[in-house]
């Protein structure tokens, strides 16, 4: 875990940076790998699917270092065991050569063949355009937006939710048939 969380201290630092998009609901001084984050990862990689807190972590690689990484999690509310939220990240000198989608294309591919999950959910700050187009093009739908959902360094940002059907492996086969 100690090289995963080095590459998502890495990522954490360049939140709205340098003219960058804002894509962690974190102010400037707020964009660190927190010991809370820590222990949300650990556990939730630790514990089984379908428990309380679960998370599967899949990560990309270019000369043995960490340069994408991609995970589902648990809604946090009741009677959503159908459903996972998604979060994603991608070295900066890593993007624009397809391994954002290479990871969405994964994490789908995993879900279908492993879990019941039926959808794949997402929260997007909207002023992340390049993330936005990203989910667009690999077929996530904006199911709504609030807008000024938070006040990040005295600027107003608005949210995005999205979602994705996943196919499970099973439903494809029966399909076929």
């Amino acid at each position: 875990m100690h090289a995963f969380f080095s590459y998502l201290s890495r990522q954490l630092a360049e939140n709205g940076v340098d003219g960058a998009a804002v894509f962690q609901p974190m102010s400037r001084t707020e964009s660190y790998l927190s010991d809370a984050m820590k222990s949300r990862f650990t556990h939730g990689i630790a514990t089984e699917m379908g428990e309380q807190g679960w998370r599967k972590l899949l990560l990309a690689f270019i000369d043995g270092n960490i340069v994408g990484h991609i995970d589902i999690r648990a809604h946090a509310e009741e009677h959503t065991a159908h459903r996972a939220l998604l979060g994603m990240g991608v070295d900066a000198a890593a993007r624009g050569k397809g391994l954002g989608n290479a990871l969405i294309e994964s994490i789908f591919n995993w879900t279908a063949a492993h879990t019941d999950i039926e959808y794949i959910d997402l929260w997007v700050l909207s002023n992340n355009q390049v993330a936005c187009r990203l989910y667009e093009r690999s077929g996530f739908t904006k199911c709504g937006e609030i807008a000024d959902m938070f006040r990040i360094d005295g600027n107003p940002q608005a949210y995005s939710m999205m979602s994705k059907a996943v196919m499970p492996v099973k439903a494809l086969a029966s399909a076929n048939t």
